[in-house]
């Protein structure tokens, strides 16, 4: 009897510490490719493999219910409870909410769980899909930078297209209430822009010209509605201002005029 409760407890440690070796190295494998896609951080588009088969594994270690070890205590507990900490559950929750939630990859992509099958699917978002112009802009960056004997323009007059197509995408989804990209895109698409308006200044004289134009314009309109404003308040109550005060300066001369003959009275009657 004792040598079959030994031989079940080898088997429980033994089974535990199988699955605990199987969820390091699916732990191992996410850290390695969030990494690896740190600078820039670009963990949605190229670790879901890694992270789907994170969820499996740490899926199958919380349901190991069927094997127990002498004291009745399923596998599960003794990875996740028997102890003060749980290492497993920690780092399984830093890749879970630090990186992936983090990173919104729920804008990017729908991960459709089957973890009883072992079927999980992974469906990426049309935007993320239409996103894939950016390669376009790429490719022509990499055939400017090649091919410099065909330099007949500046990079920003041989990719200008590319780039509009993807800035016009992005910023149509950008100023859409509730609607936001997972941090694959917005990356991808800040460094786009540092490379294309601070690098290269593709931008800067079209953008001056323009925002020297809208500067005037801006300054012509003002001007106008000022001398819009002034004018109609002269023409509806400037001159009857003007009246109101000759109206008043003229009583007051009147007054005056009135007071003086008045003295001249009193003076006459009383020399009579």
């Amino acid at each position: 009897m004792e040598n079959m409760f030994c031989g079940l407890q080898s088997i429980s440690i033994a089974r535990i510490s199988l699955e605990h070796k199987k969820f390091a190295v699916v732990q191992s494998n996410m850290v390695r490719c969030a990494t690896n896609w740190s600078i820039p951080p670009k963990v949605c588009t190229n670790c879901w493999e890694q992270f789907i088969a994170l969820k499996q594994v740490e899926y199958e270690t919380k349901h190991l219910d069927n094997v127990t070890s002498l004291d009745n205590r399923t596998c599960s507990q003794v990875i996740y409870e028997d102890y003060l900490l749980s290492y497993s559950y920690d780092i399984s929750e830093a890749l879970s909410s630090n990186i992936w939630e983090k990173s919104r990859c729920h804008s990017c992509l729908t991960i459709t769980w089957n973890f009883t099958a072992n079927d999980s699917r992974v469906e990426f978002s049309n935007q993320t899909l239409v996103f894939q112009k950016l390669f376009l802009w790429r490719e022509c960056v990499v055939n400017y930078t090649r091919h410099i004997a065909d330099r007949n323009n500046s990079i920003c007059g041989y990719c200008k297209k590319y780039f509009d197509d993807v800035f016009s995408y992005y910023w149509d989804i950008y100023v859409e209430p509730n609607v936001e990209f997972c941090v694959d895109i917005e990356t991808t698409m800040n460094d786009t822009f540092h490379l294309w308006n601070d690098v290269w200044a593709c931008a800067e004289k079209k953008d001056r010209k323009r925002d020297t134009a809208m500067v005037l314009i801006t300054m012509a309109v003002l001007f106008i509605i000022t001398a819009l404003f002034y004018a109609s308040n002269y023409i509806q109550g400037g001159g009857q201002t003007r009246i109101f005060v000759r109206s008043q300066r003229s009583r007051l001369l009147s007054s005056s005029t009135s007071d003086h003959d008045l003295s001249v009275s009193a003076y006459s009657l009383l020399f009579l």
